[in-house]
């Protein structure tokens, strides 16, 4: 199955069944990456009165109650909403639109490595992605940009973050990505910040600065599989109609061929 579609003037042949998934499976029954120690997400049956809202032996029907923590338990997208205090909304923000995006792979190195900069005290032995890495692997504008960090092992899909194995992006890589003109950002960490910058958010501050009225997105806690290799796709970016800062999401990746 194929899409035809238009974008700057050029035409674009997406391979619909091409689509690869970026996000982690929410396991409520089991283990779930976590961020700042969050609890974990839960769901129980719905109770009310004698009712119970569970399936057994083929009798009633289940009706989940959800409990969980969208920035810190899995894949999610969000928008300016999580940084101002204002009204933004994932939801007003994220359109249904197939994004022209650049898959990028990248090593993080010790802080000590680099002499670029960032908002806060960093010790030597903490892990950035910098700009080098990116000018080094996209040199062109694109509205979407997903950055896999390496090595890309499958504990990501279940891995507890803290301070010493939380990578972030230096100041000067958030100006970069800005200056491509980035609007639609996945990464496969929990935060672009610093895991404790003392609430400052100061690389988040940076990239959503850039465009108002805040049409821009970061996708966090994603998982690019092995297989899918660096270069250019289109992406989609699928999400409940929350009216929250951030909603659980599922970014896909899709082949192409242009004209």
């Amino acid at each position: 199955m194929e899409l035809t579609l238009t974008k700057k003037y050029k035409t674009y042949h997406v391979d619909l069944k091409s689509t690869v998934c970026l996000a982690i499976p929410y396991n409520y029954n089991g283990d779930q990456p976590n961020f700042h120690y969050a609890p974990k997400g839960e769901a129980h049956p719905y109770q009310d009165g004698s009712f119970v809202g569970e399936a057994i032996n083929g009798v009633g029907c289940d009706v989940m109650v959800l409990n969980q923590n969208v920035h810190c338990t899995g894949t999610h997208t969000e928008c300016a909403g999580h940084i101002y205090d204002e009204d933004i909304f994932i939801n007003d923000i994220l359109a249904p639109d197939f994004i022209l995006s650049e898959l990028i792979s990248v090593s993080p190195v010790h802080w000590s490595e680099t002499e670029e900069n960032y908002h806060c005290d960093v010790q030597d032995i903490e892990w950035v992605i910098t700009r080098e890495m990116i000018e080094n692997k996209v040199s062109s504008s694109t509205d979407g940009l997903v950055i896999r960090t390496l090595p890309n092992s499958k504990d990501k899909l279940t891995k507890k973050y803290h301070p010493g194995n939380t990578p972030f992006f230096t100041a000067d890589a958030v100006r970069y990505i800005n200056k491509l003109g980035i609007i639609h950002w996945v990464v496969d960490l929990p935060t672009i910040d610093k895991y404790d910058d003392d609430g400052r958010l100061g690389n988040h501050h940076l990239y959503f600065e850039r465009l108002a009225p805040y049409k821009k997105t970061i996708t966090e806690f994603a998982f690019i599989p092995e297989h899918i290799h660096d270069g250019q796709y289109f992406m989609k970016i699928e999400i409940p109609p929350m009216q929250l800062d951030a909603a659980p999401s599922r970014p896909f990746l899709f082949n192409f061929m242009e004209d």
